[in-house]
């Protein structure tokens, strides 16, 4: 479970504080792009479902959602690709 925590760690911290002028995009990018290789290639096979079993349930929550915005939209593709094993 270690590398699930580091991950919420790091985006924790990175929501929480935000700079003046905001955040750098950028810096932003980078952390998604790893937080997103994280849970592609270096968890566990439990800690693979139990992050999958709650991309599950997120995704069930927007696809109920009768007029999604378009980010919304985008999280339903990119949730579904996680879960199918689609993400590289």
């Amino acid at each position: 479970m270690n590398n699930i925590a580091n991950v919420l760690i790091e985006l924790l911290c990175h929501v929480t504080v935000e700079p003046d002028g905001g955040h750098d995009i950028d810096e932003t990018a980078d952390l998604q792009i790893d937080a997103w290789q994280t849970l592609i290639h270096d968890l566990s096979e439990p800690e693979t479902l139990l992050v999958k079993a709650a991309a599950t349930r997120k995704l069930n929550e927007l696809q109920i959602i009768s007029t999604p915005s378009v980010e919304q939209e985008q999280l339903i593709g990119i949730l579904g690709a996680f879960i199918d094993d689609e993400l590289q």
